[in-house]
């Protein structure tokens, strides 16, 4: 993941872009800690509402993996499928582990 090539893509600097890469990880992380719970109670709309957040500021910042990931969960809790996207669900704390490692560099 090349970072000055993200921060160039929405009109940022590298060094704007990882401060808000910093917030979108501190807020995204509570949203995934809550989508993960919700998950593991059954809570449909509880995970629609938080992969809806995480999809929307993810696009936003241009990362269009964690976009993709968090619409499909988005997509199939709306459509109360949640048996269908625990592998889903463990590739988005991946990813976010991953970006943060990133952001520490």
């Amino acid at each position: 993941m090349n970072l000055n090539a993200l921060a160039e893509k929405i009109g940022l600097e590298e060094d704007e872009y990882c401060e808000l890469l910093e917030l979108f990880l501190e807020t995204g992380t509570a949203d995934v800690d809550r989508l993960e719970t919700a998950f593991d109670a059954g809570d449909a709309q509880q995970v629609a509402r938080s992969a809806h957040t995480i999809n929307g500021a993810a696009g936003n910042m241009g990362l269009m993996n964690v976009h993709e990931v968090a619409k499909r969960i988005e997509l199939a809790a709306v459509e109360s499928r949640l048996d269908s996207v625990s592998v889903d669900v463990n590739t988005l704390k991946g990813l976010f582990e991953e970006i943060a490692g990133l952001n520490r560099t």
